[in-house]
């Protein structure tokens, strides 16, 4: 009788199945993270860059919206609408602040593309 339960003991087949036993009874439980900040990342393709471009969310919305100043002649060529930060955070994301950067850039932030 010792030999039968010394030899199944010994059989790999028994011993895998007592050890993962044991592992299945002391398993760890795993928990939802806790976000911690809403300071997500937004994230856009630009033909100027080479895959994404990201930025946090909290440094766009520091970029204020655009607000005319006062309305445009009818005789002058149209304008396109955009502040100094914008053209700032479109350099240094994109590189450059042409209208398509300006548009991306208005993209990651959700708000409305220039008109051109």
């Amino acid at each position: 009788m010792h030999k039968f339960i010394l030899s199944l003991l010994s059989t790999p087949l028994l011993l895998g199945s007592i050890l993962s036993m044991g592992v299945m009874i002391n398993q760890a439980q795993a928990i939802e993270p806790e976000n911690t900040t809403a300071d997500r990342l937004s994230c856009i393709r630009n033909k100027h860059k080479v895959g994404l471009v990201c930025a946090r969310a909290s440094v766009l919305a520091q970029i204020p919206n655009y607000q005319p100043e006062a309305e445009p002649s009818k005789d002058d060529a149209p304008m396109l609408e955009f502040n100094d930060e914008e053209s700032d955070m479109a350099i240094n994301l994109f590189g450059c602040d042409c209208p398509a950067c300006i548009n991306s850039l208005r993209a990651m932030r959700g708000a409305t593309p220039l008109v051109y």
